[in-house]
């Protein structure tokens, strides 16, 4: 019998597998396609690389300021997608050699619960005293009228295309759209991005929403907010989008569509055998990641919300769930959740925003520090580029950090540390950070909040 069995070998279910096994646990994964899942195989890991070849065309107009000519730069898609997949190839078979080195049995078929402490696969039991559920998330269906057309793409359609779509709506309000309107922008591609929200992200702070939006709309993209397509329809090979937003009613004609929300999987895992609910937006589990079954275990994108669909909240959730499955009590920091967006300038928010705070009940400060004021900064002529902290006004402790500009996916670590370490404004003042970088805007940003800043006017 086995300790813990995996369902799912992708961002959530690898590492549960891993950490179980590295507990002493007798471990399986059970995989029907290939490691990785959506993330590394479709999703997170191939838009990023795509990312890192729209930030360098993106910095080419940045270098003709250098004194760097950038004329006569092609631009290969294929090649592009060749090496982003001979790349997910080699991690595929990472994965698979770091199971097997940590002794999980991989057991490859399509896997459901068959009762408490039972896993069918491919017809044959498997015994288990705990399941972690680690499926992930699918592409869901587009709602509008004519979304089944030919044209009408989720993210497989872009990176199994040959070639690069001349124009495209993006509609939705996943922020992949955002990363991949600017990357299809920057290879000649037309497009207009629409979302059904006021903000093109409505989660986060004002303060970042609004330098982002001004930034992509500044870099000559077209953005409908508030928006809704009536209805596409087919017309000599291309689509026709009625498309409604606070901008009034438009008709555009467009090689293709793209939709890229996501749902969690859910069918066809047998939930119902245990009592659970395979047609809910999510499963719901308590603070240990358990269902309201007792070794039942759920991750990542299967629990939700839409907002939290990252691979490291995956991962998180997993390590977590599976020390519960061995006996420990793991629960996580809900604040130390990092919601990132690779587009150029970059965005990376951890913790409260000032209103999420106001609304928790705490007397809120905020500090913060432009990238403009800061000396890297004006370098690299980061003119809506920002670090924005969020403290509890009575004890200074941090809450929330927000950052928007160049590489802050990586600045992001420092205020997970501080917040995981409860540190305060006072704290975080006092750190040096080397000159010139744009990190050292973190100091000031506290020292702004606590109402002596050095460098801001």
């Amino acid at each position: 019998m086995k300790d813990v069995v995996v369902l799912g070998g992708g961002a959530g279910g690898v590492p549960a597998a891993i950490r179980a096994a590295q507990l002493g646990g007798q471990v399986a994964i059970v995989e029907e396609n290939v490691f990785g899942g959506l993330c590394m195989n479709r999703a997170c890991v191939p838009f990023r690389h795509m990312m890192l070849a729209s930030d360098i065309l993106g910095g080419l107009s940045f270098g003709d300021k250098l004194g760097l000519s950038s004329a006569g730069v092609g631009k290969d898609f294929p090649a592009l997608r060749k090496r982003q997949e001979e790349l997910i190839a080699f991690m595929r078979m990472g994965v698979a050699t770091t199971l097997k080195k940590n002794k999980v049995e991989i057991i490859q078929g399509r896997g459901k619960v068959a009762g408490k402490g039972k896993v069918e696969v491919n017809g044959q039991m498997v015994p288990c005293k705990n399941i972690i559920l680690a499926t992930g998330s699918t592409w869901a269906r587009p709602p509008f009228p004519g979304g089944d057309l030919a044209g009408v793409l989720n993210g497989d359609g872009l990176l199994g295309a040959d070639a690069l779509p001349k124009s495209a709506l993006l509609f939705g309000a996943s922020p992949w759209l955002l990363e991949v309107a600017q990357f299809l922008q920057r290879f000649g591609s037309d497009v207009i991005l629409a979302t059904p929200e006021k903000a093109l992200l409505p989660q986060e702070s004002k303060t970042i929403e609004t330098r982002l939006r001004k930034a992509l709309q500044g870099q000559g993209m077209a953005v409908r907010r508030e928006a809704a397509i009536a209805k596409v329809s087919k017309e000599k090979g291309k689509l026709q989008v009625a498309l409604d937003s606070r901008d009034g009613s438009e008709s555009h004609t467009v090689e293709v569509v793209f939709y890229m929300e996501r749902g969690p999987s859910l069918e066809n895992l047998g939930l119902e055998s245990v009592g659970l609910n395979s047609q809910g937006d999510c499963l719901k589990v308590n603070e240990r990641m358990e269902t309201q079954v007792e070794g039942i275990y759920a991750i990542g994108d299967l629990i939700g919300p839409p907002t939290r669909q990252y691979s490291h909240y995956a991962s998180e959730t997993a390590i977590a769930a599976a020390g519960n499955a061995m006996g420990l009590r793991n629960v996580l920091n809900p604040h130390t959740f990092t919601r990132v967006l690779f587009t150029q300038p970059q965005v990376a928010c951890v913790g409260l925003t000032p209103k999420e705070a106001k609304e928790a009940g705490y007397e809120v400060v905020v500090g913060a520090a432009p990238f403009g004021m800061n000396p890297y900064g004006m370098l690299l002529a980061e003119n809506e580029g920002i670090v924005e902290l969020v403290a509890d006004k009575k004890y200074g402790e941090l809450l929330g950090g927000h950052f928007i500009g160049s590489h802050v996916s990586e600045m992001a670590g420092q205020i997970i540390l501080a917040i995981q370490m409860e540190a305060t404004l006072e704290e975080l003042a006092r750190v040096s950070c080397p000159h010139p970088t744009l990190s050292e805007s973190i100091a000031e940003a506290a020292r702004n909040a606590l109402g002596r800043h050095i460098y801001l006017p």
